[in-house]
């Protein structure tokens, strides 16, 4: 097995990051290289792998963000934006809420879907075909259809 493409692009980019001395990017870069290898030193992992190591430290990012806004510190929760708009340029686009609700819709419809027990293999098929999605809206709308 090869390194992914992301993990392809992400090398490219630290190479670029540091040649234009871009302090900011280049440690941000730095830090999502480092999550991937953590999981396999080789890099040797498929995109849909990093993506979802990468979903994490967004997750883990915007949190960051909500706890320094609570606490008062502007600066950190502005530095750990900034970090968050470098991670999400390695991710796939978003859905928005109406296209998670269709997605669910469609899901819930190929599976045969019909009461509340099967949300587990609802959950799991949508996260196989989305794996950037938002967790807790989907999770959301597959309870509101499967009641």
């Amino acid at each position: 097995m090869e390194q992914s493409e992301l993990l392809k692009k992400i090398n490219g980019d630290l190479m670029k990051a540091m040649k234009n001395k871009d302090e900011f990017r280049l440690s941000v870069i730095r830090m999502m290289k480092s999550k991937v290898l953590y999981v396999n030193a080789r890099g040797e992992i498929p995109d849909a792998e990093v993506i979802k190591i990468l979903n994490k430290y967004g997750k883990d990012l915007k949190e960051s963000i909500e706890e320094f806004k609570k606490l008062g510190r502007t600066t950190e929760a502005d530095n750990s934006a900034k970090e968050l708009t470098v991670v999400q340029e390695y991710l796939p686009q978003e859905l928005s809420a109406d296209e998670i609700k269709v997605l669910v819709q469609k899901t819930i419809a190929e599976l045969g879907a019909s009461s509340i027990k099967e949300m587990g293999k609802v959950m799991k098929e949508i996260t196989a075909k989305a794996p950037s999605i938002d967790g807790k809206l989907v999770s959301q709308f597959v309870r509101e259809i499967l009641k």
